[in-house]
């Protein structure tokens, strides 16, 4: 708890300054110059007059202090938070396509399928993008949006737990899910706008040739990193990484072409394109700011009518 302006906490011994020059049973027995306090002067002789006045005073004051306390702005902070600066969006496009079931990857010593080294190896590397814009694109034999561009990027960690092979179609359209990704780059405005595509298979359906889409993200000034992910001489799937097809739009769009054949050396990828892209370090410390003098100035108003109430009760008793 604080204040905004805590040096207005000294009004609060104004009212005080009264008792000082004139204590309380004076007050009780002469009038008082104030006119607001005159009708209260004028019949000090009376013991229940005196009690009236010592308790009004209190409750004046109170009422006092609490206007005090709430024009001071007291205010609650919450914990610091670093307050990122946002330097580029990092648009992931991931193959699921059926052929990521495949079993051909060793991670923590166990055997793994293709999407679950992915998984645990990308989702690392979002956790890493703090600082910066993150989104996910999967594709198959269609593409889909899964995150849109967010500096959270646990929640796109998460999201990238739960995919599975196949759930976008069997087939692989790589061309739709770089254009996809491209799309959704083009709508933020950051100084740096970042793809990274992996595949594991060759273009075989969508409406969008691979290239077309990455002539797209070349006229938008948007890099696209390309990975060819999975063994060679695969028992059901072959060799069908289109490295040909990846390498060029690398090279058409400013980025670079990896060929990554285990899980170690998909995690030396994105390390390497950790380096290449870095994220920005966090910028200033924030606090949110929760402000209650509402509180204390509710507090006040209703002191107010109260007292109010009971003037006028008194007045109408003293009258009788």
């Amino acid at each position: 708890m604080t204040f905004a302006w805590p040096w207005l906490l000294l009004l609060i011994l104004a009212p005080l300054g009264l008792l000082i020059k004139k204590p309380m049973s004076t007050y009780s027995q002469e009038a008082i110059a104030h006119p607001y306090l005159a009708t209260i002067g004028s019949q000090s002789q009376k013991s229940q007059k005196r009690k009236w006045v010592s308790g009004r005073f209190f409750l004046v004051w109170l009422t006092w202090s609490l206007l005090i306390v709430a024009l001071a702005r007291p205010q609650w902070l919450g914990e610091p938070t670093a307050q990122p600066n946002i330097g580029r969006s990092v648009m992931l496009s991931v193959d699921i396509s059926g052929s990521m079931g495949e079993t051909d990857m060793v991670w923590n010593n166990q055997r793994v399928a293709r999407y679950q080294a992915v998984q645990a190896i990308v989702g690392d590397f979002a956790i890493e993008r703090r600082g910066d814009f993150l989104g996910l694109v999967v594709f198959g034999s269609f593409a889909d949006i899964q995150a849109p561009l967010t500096p959270d990027v646990d929640a796109v960690k998460n999201i990238l737990i739960d995919l599975l092979p196949g759930m976008a179609g069997d087939s692989t359209a790589i061309g739709d899910g770089l254009a996809l990704a491209v799309q959704r780059l083009r709508e933020i405005d950051t100084p740096e706008k970042v793809i990274i595509l992996l595949s594991d298979g060759e273009n075989h359906a969508g409406s969008i040739t691979p290239l077309d889409a990455a002539e797209i993200a070349k006229q938008s000034d948007i890099r696209v990193h390309t990975i060819g992910f999975g063994r060679k001489g695969s028992a059901f799937f072959g060799d069908a990484v289109d490295a040909k097809t990846l390498s060029e739009i690398a090279n058409l769009t400013g980025g670079q072409f990896f060929r990554a054949t285990s899980s170690a050396e998909l995690q030396s990828v994105f390390a390497a394109i950790d380096t290449l892209e870095p994220s920005e370090d966090a910028g200033q410390e924030y606090r949110v700011v929760s402000e209650w003098f509402y509180w204390p100035l509710s507090l006040a108003m209703l002191l107010t009518m109260l007292l109010t109430t009971s003037h006028l009760w008194f007045r109408r008793q003293t009258i009788q």
